[in-house]
């Protein structure tokens, strides 16, 4: 199997299906006492209609919570201003001055079979290209933003007047998106091109949504890390989800400290692993105890 980085930067965190029963990736955050200080939800950025709605205790914590958080609002009128100029190159430049030849057809081709135009693909950095054909390949398969779990939070949250706050900043979004080096970036956007040309998606999604479904964080960050990623992404990875794992903790832990109880909903892929979410969570004192729905 190709390795597939980019796919587990867009789809990372594929969250937010109704679960029959089961754990869900929703966890209380409770304190050294046990008391119960917030809840830490994964989401995914695109679904459908069988994401909703949401599972029960997952509308009753927010319901109870004292404020939202999210890793950046969706519905911020600066996040897409800001993700385009960051992401194009020079006017003078174009794509595949930084592309091997031989991949340069395959980029065509690929482009072509999820709808991008050459020209618009052309005046992009290679980040923001593989993000945007990731998204273009979920969409074939059914799966959309406007449909995401995050705006459909944010929605709730402004409707209901619940304070909602952001875990960053556009520009440590585009910094983590743009990391790793050169190599790096070329390495990911060839996964995506691999993913459109093996006509791999859906089986790659579904995999991300049965981990999800089972509430498993371990196996989502291993198909993250081992079957969607490769060597090559290394230096992307360890900033697209350590060190953003590293900064997100310490501002859910500073949060936490204040009294209220936030709802703080961030990527699923954010949660597995030694240097997952829940792992630095605990690590500063937290106590995260995953919700079970229908049972303890």
């Amino acid at each position: 199997m190709g390795s597939r980085a980019l796919l587990s930067l867009a789809l990372a965190l594929w969250a937010g299906l109704a679960a029959a029963g089961g754990p869900l990736f929703l966890w209380e955050l409770q304190d050294a006492r046990g008391v119960l200080r917030g809840w830490l939800y994964g989401t995914i950025h695109v679904c459908d209609a069988a994401c909703f709605p949401l599972p029960a205790p997952v509308r009753e914590a927010l319901a109870a919570a004292d404020s939202l958080a999210l890793e950046l609002d969706p519905a911020d009128p600066a996040l897409g201003p800001a993700l385009a100029r960051a992401g194009m190159l020079p006017p003078e430049r174009r794509l595949d001055e930084h592309l091997p030849p031989a991949l340069r057809p395959r980029l065509v081709a690929a482009l072509a079979a999820v709808g991008v135009a050459d020209a618009s693909a052309q005046r992009m950095q290679p980040w923001l290209l593989g993000t945007l054909m990731t998204l273009q390949a979920a969409r074939l398969a059914g799966f959309h933003t406007e449909q995401g779990v995050d705006l459909w939070l944010a929605t709730q949250a402004r409707a209901r007047g619940l304070p909602l706050w952001s875990l960053e900043t556009v520009e440590r979004q585009i910094a983590a998106l743009s990391a790793g080096g050169d190599a790096a970036q070329l390495a990911s956007l060839v996964e995506v091109i691999e993913l459109i040309e093996q006509q791999s998606g859906s089986r790659y999604f579904g995999a991300m949504l049965d981990a999800w479904r089972q509430g498993d964080p371990a196996a989502l960050d291993r198909l993250m890390r081992e079957e969607m990623a490769g060597p090559g992404t290394e230096p992307l990875l360890a900033d697209l989800l350590d060190q953003r794992n590293a900064e997100m903790a310490e501002v859910i832990s500073a949060r936490l400290q204040h009294g209220p109880r936030p709802f703080i909903a961030v990527g699923a892929g954010h949660f597995g692993g030694p240097a997952g979410l829940l792992e630095r969570l605990a690590q500063r004192g937290w106590r995260p105890v995953q919700v079970v729905e229908g049972g303890e």
